[in-house]
């Protein structure tokens, strides 16, 4: 299966502060993509299907102040968070399917709150936003984390797909 996504800030996030570059997500989350469409674990998702041969999805990277906004508007949560994910594909019935491309939504992430997370994880901030865009893109195949197991089963993904980040 073939895969795109675009990148790209929606505020004014300075991503140099964190000598972070866009290219460089970009790469990361392309290897994190290409080891996710080959893992096993994963076939039960709805984008496994003899009708779809493509997977298109944004990401979005903001400041902590954008993602509140967001995260209170659409979740109506008052706090920041580090990542938001709208699914278009998987938790639709009417999802639709062109030309063998299925679109499967947006992850948002906040850099600041990766930035902080970073200590707490004993990451970098690129490992960091790794860990959230591939959390991001798990729930955009349709794998939530309501339930322990179904959290301990994303989070044990996620360190398999990103054991080996540099």
């Amino acid at each position: 299966m073939n895969s795109s996504f675009e990148i790209s800030k929606i505020d004014e996030i300075n991503l140099k502060k964190y000598n972070l570059t866009l290219s460089k997500i970009k790469k990361d989350t392309k290897t994190i993509v290409e080891k996710l469409l080959n893992l096993k674990e994963l076939k039960s998702s709805k984008i496994f299907n003899k009708n779809i041969n493509k997977i298109r999805f944004d990401i979005s990277l903001c400041t902590n102040k954008t993602i509140h906004l967001i995260n209170k508007q659409y979740r109506n949560i008052d706090k920041e968070t580090d990542v938001i994910t709208f699914s278009l594909f998987c938790d639709d019935d009417n999802a639709l399917i062109y030309r063998k491309c299925a679109d499967l939504g947006q992850i948002i992430v906040s850099v600041e709150k990766a930035d902080t997370q970073k200590k707490e994880n004993n990451n970098t901030i690129e490992k960091e936003i790794a860990y959230l865009i591939c959390h991001g893109i798990l729930h955009l195949f349709g794998f939530d984390h309501l339930e322990k197991k179904d959290y301990d089963f994303v989070v044990g993904i996620q360190n398999k797909v990103l054991q080996s980040y540099e």
